[in-house]
Formats: structure tokens, C-alpha cells, sequence
């Protein structure tokens, strides 16, 4: 077995082990100390989010004349998710502040995994120009 197909199976075994993050509850409760476990999360969260994406269009790009090949990262590709551009002026801190914020605003949201409201925080507050 290939180290990138090696590598791509340890990424999604990985993307679904229990973090300790049961629902966004955990996270609002910091929202109103010292933010440190949000910071924690919203920047491991971006990491791994950015790796999947670089990892996803490499993959497709190594993959073209392969059309098997293509599809599965494709899969691949879109079990990432949101497709997210940050500006270069924002910061974990305030991205941290802007999810706090999103999580005050919307309490129902409180009680649904962590990782969900985050791809929706994300997709919301980051997308990308469509030009």
C-alpha cells in the first residue's frame, strides 16, 4: 500500500475519533473565561481542515489520468466540507471571539457536535468569492 494511501487512511480514521467534544456546550462554557479551550479548538479544527483540503486537491491533481482514482479523492474531497477562504488579517483570537459571538446568537445550536457547528460557523462567516 502506497504512504499516501496509508497517510489517507489514517487522516479519516483519525477525522472520526471522538475528540472529547461531545457538543458545542463544552465550548460555550469557555466562551465566557479565559477562551483557551475555544482558541485550542477553532485552531486545531482550521489545521486539520486545511491539511484535509491540501491533502484532498493534491490527491486529485496526482490523480488525473486515473478516473477510479479522480472519483475517490473526489469522495474524499467532499467529505472535508465547507469550502472556507480567511482573510490574512484575522487571527485565532478573533476567529475565537467571532465563534463565541455565533455561539451566543444561536443557543439552539448548543447541543449539536462541536465539529458541525463549526463547519457551519466557518461556512458562514469565511466563503469564498465566487467570481
Amino acid at each position: 500500500m502506497s504512504s499516501i494511501a496509508v497517510a489517507t487512511l489514517l487522516a479519516v480514521i483519525a477525522a472520526k475519533a471522538p475528540v472529547g467534544f461531545s457538543n458545542a456546550n463544552v465550548l460555550f462554557a469557555d466562551c465566557g473565561g479565559s477562551r483557551e479551550l475555544v482558541s485550542g479548538y477553532v485552531i486545531g479544527w482550521l489545521d486539520k481542515w486545511n491539511r484535509d483540503d491540501l491533502v484532498a486537491r493534491r490527491g486529485i491533481a496526482q490523480s488525473i489520468p486515473n478516473a477510479r482514482a479522480m472519483t475517490n479523492w473526489a469522495y474524499f474531497a467532499d467529505s472535508v466540507g465547507v469550502d472556507i477562504c480567511i482573510p490574512p488579517n484575522v487571527d485565532a483570537a478573533k476567529i475565537s471571539g467571532m465563534f463565541c459571538d455565533f455561539l451566543t446568537q444561536n443557543p439552539t445550536l448548543q447541543d449539536v457536535p462541536s465539529e458541525e457547528v463549526m463547519s457551519t460557523f466557518a461556512g458562514l462567516n469565511f466563503p469564498c468569492d465566487k467570481r
